[in-house]
This record gives structure tokens, C-alpha cells and sequence, in this order.
């Protein structure tokens, strides 16, 4: 196995790949941007997860890792990041996989949150059910008629990438799996992250797809409220709050939702998962019905509007690398520096920021309520069905790792030693070509073997446009929805039906995919009669105003407005007008505004009030000292207040909702009763409010 430090600059080759730079590192594995470079000018942009170095030499890992590589390779659909490849390079074992520009679900939503953008009602929809069909698609899919029985088990949005042309798509299938089966593994951390576990994964009970479902519907519920919703101070408190999975609707946080969102969302998270529905597909149709009834110009809402804007200097950053890449790729094959003497160089590598696994701790509680170790977890795990469906694995009782049969008949011989592996000449068995592929000292980079994974099938792109469509398919497969052009690869040859819809109306096609970069137009039937005014009433924004201190008293263009917990949203406003906003407060400086409004979607104007100097006190005290006491607040002039609870409290005053707990707003000073309410448990508490002064209360809503 190759050591030392990587030194060199990228591009750098590694096997019949070349690493672009390095996208990330984590526990157990570090991650390139990578092209495939063929001939006739052939390229393709890949990204390679490459088992860090002391992983490789476990076995066992790589035996797992393999057959979950396997599995994930006969997943091929337009909301899933597609598997390529798995070989090994000088005793590195790798994955090649799809690239995806744009980002994780989680950035998106520290993003937008950050810059005061956050995803609409209508756009989490519109997210969730693309994710949920690729999800779907994974619990349904038969390969040569017998079911897979693929779970994912860590569905969060660290694990959902929205693209910059607003494709969704879900990655990580089963290497969650791989990971927990390492001998290096901490004692006590299995599959799936807490904040994001079902109830029956939390006690380690054997799963199905609803397990899943409860995940989207975790990852739904924080998308529209803005807010977490199992996490606590510590893991197992967070598993504990999992565990009972009390689930206040979303429109007590956003009251923007309506009660039919809420109730899809709710049934997803029942704690019983007969409660649920019947499976992912259910909840991708609910999602669907309600989508289709609330928004009549999806366009309005498009992910593709939204990612480019909110992303816009990252994307302009990454052009800026490409065709640096690009110059760096032309120099090293006119300077012929592209040999196998540029070969990766392997070991210690600096710290580079985890893709996200470290920061939701993981770990499960058996039936009895205790933490318990990967031993007990591993009874949550769906894939070995998959793997015996294929013929991957099922091994005799008590069988280790080593030397398991393999795909082809073809078997892994054990590492003896760090020196390497050696194959007897006079041994007859029937997987010796595997053992070869293994050895870990031979001079060069190797094409992928038989063992590691099939060769794929010759594969081309084609471009499918249906001006209106609703919903495209091909061969009975969801493509996209609510887009005039999308994107489809398969494979060579292939007899396809391209079905375009949009209510009534529908066009199915027949075509061939018989040459690279094809176009297939699909003509929608033209709609009897247009109906313009629900398309003119989509294009009015929603515009929400924010005022600090949140006490303020109101008037947008002349007309009153009254603010809840410091929020107000402004009635009757079209994109491009001007919005005048007066804004007043005792202690505080009158503030006027004018605002455009640009944005198409949600637009969030911000007022933050000064406060306004004291008078000094009458008679003047004699003037020595630079206004002596002017620096006291008036009496009269609000306080802060922040409020806590354990796990969660939904707080109010004199019957005013102030949303849900950690919450921070203004009062009058004075002393003030505080009610904090969870379910069927309300608390009390008191708190005296100084003049500009902050104060802060916590109540334990656990029940007694």
C-alpha cells in the first residue's frame, strides 16, 4: 500500500482518474472532485469517496463496503446520486459516483436562514417530494424480480443535495452501513443520526421503509418552522425526546400553514409507524394533491430561481475553478506530466472540514431503554436482503470477513501481514483472478475487476422538452415535475416511452436512445381555456416585516398594522412597488423606511429602532462631568427577555403567542407572568423586567 504525505498539487492521477481537489474529509473518508478522461476528447466529471488509508486494511470493512457499493450501483433515477464505479488503487479503495453542483439540504438552510431568505411553504413542499420519490424508488426496486428491501436509515438533509438547476437527489445509500461494521469504529455508534431517527431505529427494532418516512417527515417539519425538532442538550436526551416523538403541528411555529400541510406532516411522524402511511409513495401522493390545489404557477416557486440566487458567489466561484482545472488538465497532457509517475501519494493528511457526520452524533437504545453498541444496531440493517437477493452474502453462522464469496465466483483472500498478500501458484480455487486483483504490491494502477463490480453499460443523455408539463415519465418513471425540460440517461439502445402531463391533457412518445445528446420534444394537447387569474394573483410576493423592538406600533402605506412576537405580513403588495413603513416605540427613536419590492417570492424588510436618549433630568444638577446620570434608561422603556425550557415550550403572555422556546422579545418594565405550555404540561413563572435591562427564565417541562 502506498504511503507519505500528498505533496503535490492537483491535478493529480489516481488510477484512470485524475483528482481535481480535494471536497472534504471525514472519519473514514476523504472526498475529491474528479474527471474520467477517455478518448476522442471523452471527459467526465466524477466525485471519488476514497477509504482513508487504516481502513483499507480492515477486511471486514472493505468486504461491506464493497457489497453496499454493489447494491448501490443498481439504483438509476433522476432523485438519486447515481454509483458508477468501485476498484482499488495501490490498496486505496474507492467509489466513483455522480457529481452534483449545487449543495446539501443542511447549507441550504443555514443559508437562507443567514441571509434572511429562508425556503417558502411551497418550496419545501416542492423539495420533499423530489427527495421522496428518489426514496421511494430505492424500498420498490426489483432487479431480475426479486425485490432489494434497500433502507436508508440516515436520511437527513446533510444526505439530500439540491442542485443549482434544482434538481433533488438522495446519496449515501448504505455506506452508513459500511461504516458501522469497521473494527474502528467508536463503541456505541451505529447507523443513523439521533436528531433524525425513527422511534423503532432509536430501540433498535427491525425497520422498513416507514423508518425512513419518519425521517422525511422530521427533515418537512424543520424545513417549514425553521426550527429543530428532536434535539436536545445531549445525545441521549435527544433520543429520548425521539423516542417519544410529541410533535407540535408546524403552524404553531409558521401560522402560514395550512391545517391540511399540517396534518400530512403530523401522520408522517406518528410514534407508531401503522400510523404513518402505508409507505413513502403515500406520502409523496398526499404531498402532491396538496401542492398541486395551493400553488397554481409553480414557476413562481422554482428551486432553480431560488438556488442561483441565493448561491449565486459560490457558482460563479466554481466557473472560476473549472476553467482553471481545465488549463491545469491541458498544461499536464502537453507537458506528457500525466504518466503513472504523478500517482497519489497516500498517508497523514491535514485536517480538512467533515462533510457533516461528526456533528450528529449517533447511537441507538435497545428494547429496554439502554444505549447500546453496534452489536445490538446491527439488527436495524435492511440491506444483507438485498445483498442475498444478489448473491452477495449470506454467510454460514459464525463466518468471519474473510475469504466470503463474491459476485462471479470469484473470493477476497485475507491480508496475512502489512508486507502484502502472495498467491500460491499450485492453489486451485476458483476465485484466483480476485485474489490477484488484491495483491497490494504491484507496480501499477489496475482496471476494475469482475469481483469488484460489472462493467457499466454504455450509457447516453438525452434532453426531454414538454412546454407545461406537470409531470414527465419515462417507461413509467417520474423524471421531473413542473419543468419544460429535463434531463434523462440510459441506456444504450433503449426503447423508451416519454409520457408528458399536465391535468387532462397528455403525449406519450416512442423513441430509441440510440445516439448521445438527443432532444425529444413532447407537445402537450393545447388547454381548451385559459384561466389567467390564478396566474396573476401567484406573481404578489409575500412580504414580511421584522421589527426590533418587537412592541413597536405599526403603519405600512398609511394603514395600521399589528405585529406578532416583532413580525407583520403586509397585505395587498405586487412586485415592484414601494412600500413606506413607520415604525414607533416608547424609548426609541420614530423610524421611516421605503422599501421596493424585488423579490418574487418572499421578501423580509428589517427595521431595527434606535433608542432614544433621555431628557436630562430638570435643574441640571450643575453640568459638571460631561451630563452627569443622562445614561440612565427612562423608567418607562422596555427590557429584553429570554426564555428557555427543557426540551421545548410553547410560550405566551396574557394569552399573546410568542412562538416556541429559546425565543428572545422586548416588554414593558415591570413584573410580567410567563406561560410555557407542552402538550398537556403548563408552567408558570414570573419575571421582573428592568429598564433596559435583559432578563432570562427556564422552566424543566418534562413531566413529573
Amino acid at each position: 500500500m502506498a504511503t507519505g504525505i500528498a505533496t503535490q498539487p492537483f491535478p493529480q492521477q489516481f488510477g484512470r482518474y485524475y483528482l481535481l481537489g480535494k471536497i472534504a474529509m471525514g472519519g473514514m473518508a476523504e472526498i475529491f472532485r474528479a474527471k474520467s478522461v477517455g478518448a476522442e476528447g471523452f471527459e467526465k466529471v466524477v466525485v471519488i469517496k476514497r477509504i482513508l488509508p487504516h481502513f483499507c486494511e480492515d477486511e471486514g470493512f472493505v468486504t461491506m463496503f464493497q457489497d453496499e457499493a454493489r447494491v448501490a450501483a443498481h439504483l438509476t433515477h433522476a432523485n438519486v446520486v447515481q454509483i458508477f464505479d468501485f476498484d482499488e488503487v495501490d490498496g486505496l479503495f474507492f467509489i466513483a459516483m455522480e457529481y452534483v453542483e449545487g449543495a446539501d439540504l443542511k447549507r441550504v438552510l443555514d443559508v437562507g436562514a443567514k441571509k434572511g431568505r429562508p425556503l417558502s411553504i411551497a418550496q419545501s413542499v416542492a423539495i420533499m417530494i423530489e427527495a421522496s420519490q428518489g426514496l421511494h424508488y430505492a424500498h420498490t426496486r426489483i432487479v431480475e424480480g426479486q425485490p432489494l428491501n434497500i433502507i436508508h436509515r440516515d436520511v437527513s438533509p446533510h444526505n439530500v443535495m439540491v442542485s443549482y438547476n434544482g434538481e433533488v437527489k438522495i446519496m449515501d445509500f448504505g455506506i452508513a452501513k459500511a461504516a458501522s461494521r469497521s473494527t474502528k469504529t467508536r463503541v456505541g455508534t451505529v447507523k443513523g443520526k439521533c436528531a433524525y431517527m425513527s422511534p423503532e431505529q432509536a430501540r433498535g427494532k427491525p425497520l422498513d421503509g416507514r423508518s425512513d418516512l419518519f425521517a422525511l417527515g422530521v427533515c418537512l417539519w424543520e424545513m417549514l418552522t425553521g426550527k429543530r425538532l428532536f434535539v436536545g442538550e445531549s445525545d441521549f436526551e435527544t433520543l429520548n425526546n425521539v423516542l417519544k416523538a410529541e410533535v407540535p403541528p408546524p403552524s404553531e411555529l409558521n401560522p402560514e400553514i395550512p391545517k391540511e400541510l399540517d396534518a400530512i406532516v403530523l401522520k408522517s411522524l406518528a410514534r407508531e409507524r401503522d400510523n404513518r402511511q402505508a409507505d413513502v409513495g403515500g406520502f409523496v401522493s398526499e404531498l402532491r394533491r396538496w401542492f398541486y390545489s395551493a400553488v397554481p404557477d409553480p414557476e413562481a416557486i422554482a428551486i432553480k430561481t431560488y438556488m442561483n440566487d441565493l448561491f449565486d458567489d459560490d457558482i460563479t466561484r466554481l466557473r472560476s475553478d473549472t476553467a482553471h482545472e481545465a488549463q491545469l488538465m491541458d498544461q499536464m497532457r502537453k507537458g506528457g506530466s500525466s504518466s503513472s509517475t504523478r500517482k497519489v501519494q497516500t498517508g497523514s493528511q491535514p485536517a480538512l472540514r467533515s462533510t457533516g457526520a461528526d456533528d450528529e452524533r449517533t447511537m441507538a437504545l435497545d428494547a429496554a431503554g439502554q444505549i447500546s453498541g453496534p452489536g445490538d444496531a446491527d439488527r436495524t440493517m435492511a440491506l444483507p436482503d438485498a445483498m442475498n437477493q444478489l448473491g452477495l452474502g449470506s454467510r454460514p453462522h459464525g463466518a468471519t470477513n474473510f475469504g466470503r464469496t463474491m459476485v462471479g465466483q470469484e473470493a477476497m483472500a485475507p491480508k496475512k501481514s502489512n508486507v502484502g498478500l502472495f498467491v500460491g501458484l499450485g492453489i486451485l480455487v476458483v476465485g484466483i483472478a480476485a485474489v490477484a486483483a488484491f495483491v497490494a504490491m504491484r507496480p501499477r494502477p489496475v482496471e476494475p475487476t469482475a469481483a469488484m463490480i460489472a462493467a457499466p453499460a454504455i450509457r447516453f443523455k438525452m434532453t426531454i422538452k414538454a412546454k407545461g408539463a406537470a409531470e414527465i415519465s419515462v417507461n413509467d418513471e417520474l423524471v421531473c415535475t413542473n419543468k419544460d425540460e429535463c434531463a434523462y440517461e440510459g441506456d444504450k439502445g433503449a426503447e423508451l416511452r416519454v409520457l408528458a402531463r399536465n391535468g387532462d391533457r397528455k403525449q406519450l412518445e416512442k423513441v430509441t436512445l440510440d445516439r448521445e445528446n438527443m432532444v425529444v420534444e413532447v407537445k402537450l394537447p393545447d388547454e381548451e381555456k385559459k384561466v389567467e387569474a390564478p396566474q396573476l394573483a401567484a406573481t404578489a410576493p409575500t412580504v414580511i416585516v421584522e421589527v426590533d423592538p418587537a412592541n413597536a406600533t405599526l403603519t405600512v402605506n398609511g394603514r395600521p398594522l399589528a405585529l406578532t412576537n416583532g413580525n407583520a405580513k403586509v397585505p395587498d403588495v405586487k412586485l415592484g412597488d414601494n412600500v413606506k413603513i413607520e415604525a414607533k416605540a416608547e424609548g426609541f427613536k420614530t423610524e421611516t423606511k421605503e422599501f421596493l419590492i424585488k423579490n418574487p417570492t418572499v421578501e423580509t424588510l428589517k427595521i431595527v429602532m434606535q433608542k432614544d436618549k433621555p431628557a436630562p433630568p430638570v435643574g441640571g444638577g450643575g453640568g459638571g462631568g460631561g451630563g452627569g446620570g443622562s445614561s440612565t434608561p427612562a423608567a418607562t422603556s422596555p427590557g429584553k427577555v429570554v426564555v428557555t425550557a427543557k426540551p421545548w415550550a410553547k410560550v405566551s403572555i396574557k394569552g399573546k403567542d410568542y412562538g416556541l422556546t429559546p425565543v428572545t422579545f422586548s416588554l414593558p418594565a415591570g413584573k410580567h407572568s410567563v406561560t410555557l405550555t407542552k402538550g398537556a404540561v403548563t408552567k408558570s413563572v414570573s419575571v421582573t423586567i428592568k429598564a433596559g435591562g435583559s432578563s432570562s427564565v427556564s422552566a424543566d417541562m418534562n413531566a413529573e
